[in-house]
């Protein structure tokens, strides 16, 4: 299963400051590492992520998410795309709260043996524990949906090399 950890602020100042530790946290062995930022539309920099911060409604709340794939049953190839799962899992976001949501991610898979997105997304009003658990159910079924795919092409591979091989041979008698 998927985890979804969540907090949350109303403070400008520290969702600014959850932007530079996702775009910046040190890698292994405090390596200097700048990270892509990513959201809705795409790819953005540090300074259009302070700005969506800037352009949020008075009593936005800004909730920063962890989202990690089970390491095990998930992603123990590491060959997720974590980007498709925070989509998806943000798109649910979407829904539960019944408008557009702006975001900003980063990919953290340098500093911990389990790799997983940092967002922060700008929300008017709060969440439901209902709205978190909904989170988690889009992150593990967003996992496992890839998590097979990935799996059937793999096999669906090797099939096919098989195939080739045993057919290669034949000529060779």
């Amino acid at each position: 299963m998927a985890i979804v950890k969540a907090r949350y602020t109303q403070s400008r100042g520290a969702a600014k400051a959850t932007i530079r530790y996702i775009a910046h946290r040190p890698g292994k062995e405090n390596a200097r590492i700048t990270r892509t930022l990513g959201g809705v539309n795409g790819k953005m920099e540090r300074h259009e992520a302070y700005q969506l911060i800037d352009a949020a409604r008075e009593g936005s709340v800004f909730f920063r998410f962890v989202v990690s794939p089970d390491p095990v049953k998930e992603d123990a190839q590491k060959d997720l795309f974590l980007r498709d799962i925070t989509e998806k899992t943000m798109q649910t976001l979407e829904e539960r709260v019944g408008k557009p949501v702006s975001w900003v991610a980063a990919t953290h898979a340098d500093h911990a043996p389990h790799r997983h997105v940092h967002v922060l997304a700008v929300v008017d009003g709060r969440l439901t524990r209902d709205d978190l658990q909904a989170l988690t159910r889009a992150a593990t079924e967003a996992s496992l949906t890839q998590r097979q795919e990935r799996d059937q092409a793999h096999e669906a591979t090797q099939r096919e090399k098989e195939r080739i091989a045993k057919e290669e041979a034949q000529w060779e008698q």
